[in-house]
């Protein structure tokens, strides 16, 4: 038995099914034009995506339901993970989502070759910082063998300096779940215990409150994830520096966070900063660098197989679609590590404005009188970073039948999902396909959603007894009413034109 398997086979869990809102290709597309770096697949309908270490397979469904044309393969090592996703795929009907399961560590490149196809777009997050070195180095030799010219890898990992504090917790908890009998949830209970009695008794080395808080709160929700999360022996943060070195070997260059202003410098640090990192240290990795002077816990990196610039001159030919309702939008703002970026009145009013009558492109969003000042990047990072609008993929499709395959997979994600999700506070994707990924939302919105896609009335009265759990309860009927008159209020416009609805 590899490494890896004895590893896995120590917490053979369910990890949470959450959907990664990171895999759109639209913001993939975005976030690289931001970092100057050229990224144009020649046919945007005809591409093959990998997921490693696809977890229960929600975001390989989404994506398969958004992209008919699309190869979307999840590759995960364990098989309740494997049969899940295959069975979630057959009833939402996605002929091209196939899941395998394999252990990349027994894998040299020839094999690799014989498991999946040519690679445009691979998704592997939360993998690197929780496996071993041998899972590592088969991660390398598949993307080295597979991931084709021009392709990219997003890569989401636990990242150094920022996760520092996080290293004598993992241990401690390592240490309190050792040698205790029973599932892993009975296993996270009892760590959860020490922990909060170390937090009780003012133990010096723990992170700080806000971190501790939530990873509590994650843990009271669901032990059995933070048995997954924290009880492996193999987990390390990683500097960027020697993540990117070890991707290197696949040939693969750093292109650009997904987030493109949490490493902005200029928002982020201060003048001081800001000037010394103007005239760095010779020979230190940049990013690295920057990460030491920035709270930064969990990065999300693009890497592709070859760099070009040239991404700033497609910026302006970016097309942005309303994901809000224009009349109850706030004014556009973005906190920062120093302070609160946001724009004018006028110009929030401006571009909302404009974007009302339909998509937009950046270059014509800046052109606007009131958006003087403003570049396509400023306005980019506004727009998406506050979910005020969406980079698109293709146009909002008219074609009923690819409305009735994403209406298909996204009620199978709620007779599913819905329980669990709630339970845990996990995000869901509606699938859109003008995003060509899905819209991340709470449980009970995508079960409000699978309704209306399924002929009910945007009539409140009607969908609070429909949908509660307790429709025979008048008081909890009530509360669920008013929640979805203000979701209504708020989402049902940009719904409707994203095509959602």
């Amino acid at each position: 038995m590899s490494e890896a398997k004895t590893h896995y086979s120590a917490a053979d869990v369910r990890y949470v099914a959450a959907f990664d809102a990171n895999a759109s290709p639209a913001r993939l597309h975005l976030a690289l034009a931001l970092a100057d770096t050229a990224w144009n697949p020649a046919d945007r309908d005809r591409l093959t995506v990998v997921d490693i270490g696809c977890g229960r397979g929600l975001t390989p469904c989404v994506l398969a339901a958004a992209n008919p044309g699309w190869d979307v393969i999840g590759i995960d090592l364990q098989p309740v993970h494997v049969a899940e996703a295959r069975e979630i795929a057959a009833e939402a009907g996605l002929d091209n989502a196939r899941f395998i399961e394999a252990d990349l560590a027994e894998l040299d490149e020839d094999g690799c070759a014989g498991l999946v196809p040519e690679i445009d777009i691979v998704i592997c997050h939360g993998v690197w910082t929780w496996v071993p070195d041998s899972v590592r180095q088969g991660i390398v030799r598949l993307l080295k063998s597979r991931v084709r010219a021009g392709g990219i890898v997003l890569m989401g990992y636990n990242s150094l300096p920022g996760f520092s504090d996080c290293i004598v917790l993992q241990r401690v908890l390592r240490e309190a779940a050792r040698g205790v009998a029973g599932t892993e949830a009975e296993r996270g209970a009892h760590a959860l215990g020490v922990l909060e009695w170390l937090r009780e008794a003012g133990a010096a080395y723990l992170p700080d409150p806000n971190v501790l808080d939530k990873i509590i709160r994650t843990a009271r929700v669901a032990p059995a994830y933070m048995a997954h999360e924290w009880f492996s022996e193999f987990w390390r943060p990683v500097f960027h520096a020697d993540l990117a070195r070890d991707l290197a070997a696949a040939r693969l260059d750093y292109a650009g966070p997904v987030r493109p202003s949490a490493g902005l410098v200029e928002l982020q640090l201060r003048p001081r900063q800001q000037a010394a990192l103007a005239s760095p240290p010779a020979g230190m990795d940049r990013e690295t660098l920057v990460d030491c002077f920035l709270d930064r816990r969990f990065r999300t990196d693009i890497f592709v197989r070859g760099r070009r610039a040239g991404g700033l001159q497609a910026l302006g030919d970016i097309r942005f679609a309303l994901g809000v309702d224009p009349a109850g939008a706030a004014v556009m703002s973005l906190g920062t590590q120093v302070g609160v970026a946001s724009l004018s009145e006028a110009q929030h009013r401006a571009i909302v404005g404009a974007l009302t009558d339909g998509p937009r492109r950046l270059r014509d969003l800046a052109a606007l009188p009131e958006a003087a000042g403003l570049t396509p990047s400023d306005i980019a990072l506004m727009l998406s970073e506050t979910f005020t609008a969406h980079p698109l993929w293709r146009d909002p499709p008219s074609d009923p039948e690819l409305a009735r395959r994403a209406a298909r997979c996204n009620a199978t994600l709620v007779r599913r999902l819905l329980r669990e999700a709630q339970a845990g506070a996990a995000p869901l994707g509606a699938v859109v396909p003008a995003f060509g990924s899905g819209f991340a939302m709470p449980a009970p919105d995508l079960a409000l959603v699978v309704a209306l896609q399924s002929g009910a009335p945007a009539d409140p009265d009607h969908l609070a007894p429909r949908l509660s759990p307790r429709p025979d309860d008048p008081e909890a009927v009530a509360v669920l009413r008013a929640a979805i008159a203000g979701t209504l209020d708020h989402h049902l416009a940009p719904w409707r034109a994203l095509g959602l609805l």
